[in-house]
């Protein structure tokens, strides 16, 4: 495995407002000569083996929106409250190469790159900072798991939603305590 090269080019747009408003977008493109990548390797029938592998070339495009917003518009009682978002749409390529054995697509997208990818966090910071909470709803769209070989089909991990909650209560400087929940939608 040799190190990737990556040219990269991004353009991005940040605006800030007042009462803790902002909003970013950033278009970016990423060309990468060597990307390392895991390849399905030789293995009986029962097993999966992957391999890391140097891949030719990949190429990266997208766009992503970046946005928080303090609830405190509505009334005084919200002014602890904010929401925050962002979302990522993403187009990708990879050119197996010579160094792949025997992939079934000698292009495809990235591993583990999803097409869209989406959080959402309602939270709440209190006024003498000594509690926290957050309401977080993430998805990502349809990713690639493990490329297949010798002409079986590519796997793919299907969208997760997910729905967490976290609490901190910070009583003194020195001393954090954190209540979690995850997956509460039991995807």
């Amino acid at each position: 495995i040799t190190p990737s090269s990556v040219e990269n080019i991004d353009i991005r747009a940040e605006w800030f407002f007042a009462t803790d408003t902002n909003l970013t977008v950033s278009l970016f493109y990423k060309d990468i000569t060597d990307p390392i990548e895991l390849f399905e390797a030789p293995a009986s029938d029962t097993t999966i083996l992957r391999e890391i592998v140097n891949a030719e070339s990949a190429e990266l495009k997208g766009i992503e929106l970046d946005g928080m917003k303090n609830l405190g518009f509505i009334g005084k009682p919200f002014e602890s409250f904010f929401i925050q978002a962002n979302a990522t749409i993403l187009d990708s390529e990879l050119v197996a190469g010579v160094n792949a054995d025997a992939p079934t697509n000698a292009k495809r997208e990235l591993a583990n790159a999803s097409d869209y990818v989406a959080n959402v966090i309602l939270g709440f910071d209190s006024m003498n900072a000594q509690h926290s909470a957050t309401l977080v709803y993430n998805v990502f769209g349809e990713r690639l798991y493990v490329a297949g070989r010798n002409g079986a089909p590519d796997a793919f991990e299907q969208p997760f939603h997910s729905f967490d909650m976290t609490y901190s209560w910070y009583p003194t400087d020195s001393m954090t305590l954190k209540f979690k929940l995850q997956n509460m939608l039991n995807a």
